[in-house]
């Protein structure tokens, strides 16, 4: 048996979970950019998780450290999904047989889903499954259809155009992976979106008001402080522990001594820039999220069109979080290229006192940002 949910399309984006989202946003008749579905969820801020706080984000791992862009994932609450009148469900197995049983009778009804996936089985991607730093089990992809008597299935991801045929046996293990600690598993997890039949949604207007606060209290009112400004704090702070923290070797998946800065200053450049950020820690897709907004017809029209003050503090805070990329992605290829030159020897070509001083920059753009953004509320 052969299916593939007719008229859904995968179009390149940056974010595995925006992109996704955006694709299925637009099979469900609401055409929109990745940067506006990402912008509508409200998930952008940050954390820093150390494992010197006591905050161990690999456990038994060599692995010190972590950051990311994002205050929030994938899940039934998404507040685009709300905001645009669509149910967004959760379904999750234990059996990786049931789960695929269930993804093709979804999508035999023309209901595209969105999959949770060990980022390195999927072929397409040309990683070594057996190294363990390839694995990550939080990746997201889109499902379209499916071809039994090839044993196929037909996947939207990220970067890839159009759909990628993946063996439906390699996807089931992909879905049932076990690598890495237990809230990264993939757990055999689909979603689904159901749009609500009169059509009915909140007005943007209000939505996207909306929208900015939950990035606004992500940033300045997180529940943990490794979130937000004071994980961005303790990003900068932590800068200057690195030298002595991360000058030591340790042993890889193959059994070979390596630099523990050199892997670090790589996992960084890909923890910022290149793992589905779409660069700069989301700054760059949360930049162009606030463009559109400035000149959105559906903000200036209706009862609760935006004011002139509003729009002016879009304006002001466009090139702000433009400076913060800048320097987001400075500190990124500063560690890369001092990685890709000079490799175990890394740590004694990096000055950490300059990149102490541009995340201290960091921290006084985006403080004022997300002061700024504050007071566009309902």
């Amino acid at each position: 048996m052969k299916h593939i949910v007719k008229n859904f399309v995968h179009r390149n984006g940056y974010h595995c979970e925006s992109s996704s989202m955006r694709d299925l946003f637009e099979y469900y008749g609401f055409p929109m950019s990745e940067a506006m579905a990402f912008g509508l969820d409200g998930t952008m801020g940050f954390g820093y998780f150390d494992t010197a706080g006591q905050i161990s984000f690999i456990p038994d791992s060599d692995i010190p450290f972590f950051l990311g862009g994002k205050q929030g994932t994938i899940e039934p609450n998404s507040l685009a999904c709300r905001l645009l009148g669509i149910t967004f469900r959760k379904q999750s197995f234990t059996s990786a047989d049931k789960a695929w049983e269930e993804s093709k009778r979804m999508l035999t009804q023309n209901i595209p889903l969105i999959l949770k996936v060990d980022i390195a089985y999927m072929p397409y991607e040309g990683f070594d499954e057996r190294l363990d730093e390839a694995h990550f089990g939080g990746h997201a992809i889109t499902l379209a259809g499916y071809d039994e008597e090839k044993g196929l299935a037909f996947i939207g991801d990220t970067e890839f155009e159009g759909f990628q045929k993946v063996p439906i046996d390699i996807l089931k293990t992909a879905r049932s992976s076990t690598y890495g600690p237990k809230f990264l598993h993939p757990s055999n997890t689909q979603f689904s979106m159901t749009p609500r039949p009169d059509g009915k949604h909140p007005p943007l207007t209000g939505g996207v008001r909306l929208a900015i606060q939950r990035v606004v209290n992500n940033m300045l009112r997180p529940s943990m402080n490794y979130n937000g400004i004071q994980g961005l704090k303790g990003f900068a702070n932590s800068i200057l522990t690195w030298e002595d923290k991360l000058n030591k070797s340790i042993t890889n998946s193959k059994g070979n001594e390596i630099s523990l800065a050199s892997l670090m200053f790589e996992l960084t450049y890909g923890y910022i820039e290149t793992w589905g950020t779409g660069g700069a820690s989301f700054r760059k897709l949360y930049k162009s999220f606030l463009e559109e907004l400035l000149t959105h017809p559906e903000l200036k029209e209706g009862t609760r069109a935006w004011k002139i003050n509003e729009f002016k503090i879009l304006g002001e805070c466009i090139p702000i979080i433009g400076e913060s990329a800048k320097n987001w992605t400075l500190i990124a290829e500063r560690l890369k290229n001092a990685a890709d030159k000079y490799k175990d020897d890394c740590i004694n070509h990096v000055d950490f006192g300059e990149l102490h001083n541009i995340a201290l920059q960091i921290l006084s753009k985006e403080e004022d940002l997300f002061t700024r953004l504050s007071k566009i509320k309902n």
